[in-house]
């Protein structure tokens, strides 16, 4: 029973330090980015920073029948693993890992023009050699935030963003300005975005910290910027 304590008291002294250190990298990071943000825009654009999410979801190809199989629901994973381990419930051989986000636009006036929107993600942690890209495509159809793999919807290739992998503890930036116009204008039903991985042959897996992460000041962010039409 002691030694069970003992372990107990350790893995929540790891899981603590990890907290802190993602939070002094991001606090070292942005104060850095501040520092080479260049002169200010003083136009008479407005600002809405949004961190209401309708709903979302990680789901994976090791477990495709689970929704949140990882993480508890506090982790988006988003690339490709691969290990050579089956176990019980999983194989790892070629894991697809994928998150899934719907962002709450309720906020936005009525009759703006949208100039930018960027989605703030903090990487948890990263594990590969940078080999293919992650991308974010317009979902297509409504989804299940209780459902794995084998049912999740289509997307829309054609809407695809392309990104870098990010590096850990510090904010990956998507610019999604394409995708909330579509959203904002009705010209897209809003049914959110899939993030996942092409050309990934390796072991390139990103992990963000989700809407439901313990640490709120760590979630997902979308800054918009419009102007009144």
């Amino acid at each position: 029973m002691e030694n069970i304590m003992k372990t107990i008291i350790i893995m929540k002294t790891i899981f603590l330090l990890l907290t802190m250190t993602i939070s002094l990298s991001l606090s070292a990071y942005n104060a850095e980015s501040q520092s080479d943000a260049g002169p200010v825009d003083k136009s008479q654009n407005d600002t809405l920073v949004l961190t209401t999410i309708s709903k979302d979801l990680y789901i994976c190809t090791c477990k495709p029948d689970i929704a949140n199989p990882g993480g508890e629901g506090e982790i988006y994973f988003q690339g490709r693993y691969k290990k050579d381990k089956i176990t019980e419930d999983a194989d790892y051989h070629d894991c697809d890992e994928r998150f899934l986000m719907q962002w709450d636009l309720s906020e936005l006036p009525e009759e703006i023009k949208i100039i930018e929107a960027k989605m703030r993600l903090v990487c948890y942690g990263y594990t590969g050699d940078k080999k293919g890209q992650l991308v974010y495509d317009c979902i297509s159809e409504p989804w299940d935030e209780n459902a794995g793999y084998n049912k999740k919807p289509e997307t829309l290739p054609e809407t695809r963003i392309m990104a870098d992998w990010p590096e850990k503890s510090t904010y990956h930036t998507v610019d999604i300005t394409d995708f909330v116009k579509l959203w904002y204008k009705g010209s897209l039903p809003n049914y959110g975005l899939m993030g996942f991985s092409i050309n990934t042959e390796t072991t390139n897996s990103a992990l963000f910290c989700s809407s439901k992460f313990h640490q709120e000041d760590v979630r997902p962010q979308l800054t918009i910027i419009f102007s009144k039409e």
